[in-house]
């Protein structure tokens, strides 16, 4: 994960998504507040890099991604058939 995540790209992700705070946060492991202030740093704030990152890996895992230039942003990657590279394992090795 980039650090140029910003907040407002993860409440956005959230929106897209159709996600509460609460949803959110379940999956992260970190409560509603928490999210709320990492979706209004503005700054970056080094000490929630941490859990900035564990957001962003839970959105990513939903198929955002982030969008880094011209101009920041979020996209959902529509699905496609078949598996993702994360879920490929011996098991299903055909």
């Amino acid at each position: 994960m980039d650090n140029t995540v910003s907040g407002r790209q993860i409440k956005a992700a959230r929106a897209i998504l159709g996600w509460t705070r609460e949803v959110l946060a379940a999956r992260a492991g970190v409560t509603a507040a928490t999210v709320k202030i990492v979706e209004t740093d503005d700054t970056g704030l080094s000490a929630l890099a941490p859990t900035r990152n564990q957001l962003v890996d839970v959105l990513e895992g939903e198929r955002i991604v982030f969008l880094a230039s011209p101009a920041p942003g979020v996209q959902l990657v529509p699905a496609e058939d078949g598996l993702r590279p994360d879920e490929l394992n011996a098991s299903n090795d055909d």
